[in-house]
């Protein structure tokens, strides 16, 4: 199960990286450094198996999907861009704590 969970951090990877090509500056760094934290905790995630059934991983899942559907419409509007950052940040936070409940 947390095939689905590493399938949606890459999909949300490849959506911040989309919005990091088309801005410049302070907000492609922004945007790069979280596709580089995506990618890393993608593969943490492959290397775990985590209970599909957990809160902490319905709550991850459930981030990166919010995360990915704003970041579909912000990349059409500029005044989406600090929101689809936090919101990728939101989803990477949930995902590290799913991981550490899995260690649980």
């Amino acid at each position: 199960m947390e095939y689905d969970l590493a399938e949606k951090l890459k999909g949300l990877a490849d959506r911040v990286n989309d919005l990091a090509i088309h801005h410049t500056g302070e907000t492609a760094k922004q945007f790069l450094e979280t596709q580089d934290k995506l990618a890393k905790l993608r593969l943490k995630l492959i290397k775990k198996e985590l209970n599909a059934q957990h809160e902490a991983y319905k709550a991850a899942l459930s981030g990166l999907n919010e995360a990915i559907d704003f970041i579909e419409d912000a990349d059409k509007k500029i005044e989406g861009i600090t929101d689809a950052i936090k919101l990728a940040t939101r989803a990477i936070d949930l995902v590290e704590k799913a991981l550490k409940n899995a260690a649980v």
